[in-house]
């Protein structure tokens, strides 16, 4: 088990050195506070714990409204990073989180428009390549890239896939796809 010295040291050192600053601050009117009761100056007594507890109550506003402005302009700040490394993350987060970022990258995979003419080319098939036929017959290929140029359809091919389509869709909101 890890033992935190430093954070143990820290918050002890922390709480000494207040306590000898709140006893310090108390000395001064206290002194003063006994002074006017022994010269039976009551009246004086008044002002000095109502001064002193008037400057303890606006220092304790200031405080306050530092901590709240800087914590408001601290949470303004967009973060440009998500935490979702081993430290910033429990485990069953980060595991969740890994699982939808490798979702989403094979959905971005798979949404990539692919070139169908390399299954029709022979290097596809198994053939030589740097655009050689098995034949060593070049000019052939070249026909077959010229005629798969000539094509009406895209080289991508005829996009399909199941889902539904925009419901903010103009012409077929709502529509179902085949899978």
């Amino acid at each position: 088990m890890h033992i935190p010295f430093f954070r143990i040291f820290y918050s002890t050192t922390f709480t000494i050195l207040t306590l000898l600053l709140v006893g310090l601050l108390l000395i001064t009117p206290s002194e003063q506070v006994w002074r006017s009761f022994r010269n039976k100056q009551i009246f004086n007594i008044f002002f000095i714990t109502g001064s002193h507890l008037l400057t303890l109550i606006v220092a304790i506003f200031i405080y306050a409204g530092r901590l709240f402005a800087n914590r408001k302009a601290l949470a303004a700040i967009p973060k440009s990073w998500s935490p979702i490394e081993k430290a910033d993350v429990e485990k069953p987060v980060r595991r969740i989180v890994r699982e939808n970022l490798k979702r989403s990258a094979l959905i971005a995979f798979e949404a990539h428009p692919r070139n169908l003419q390399d299954d029709a080319t022979p290097t596809a098939r198994g053939g030589a390549a740097h655009g050689e036929t098995p034949d060593g017959d070049a000019a052939q290929l070249q026909a077959q890239n010229d005629e798969a140029d000539d094509s009406p359809l895209p080289i991508w091919g005829k996009i399909r896939h199941p889902g539904w389509s925009s419901p903010s869709s103009s012409d077929l909101p709502n529509l179902h796809y085949a899978p």
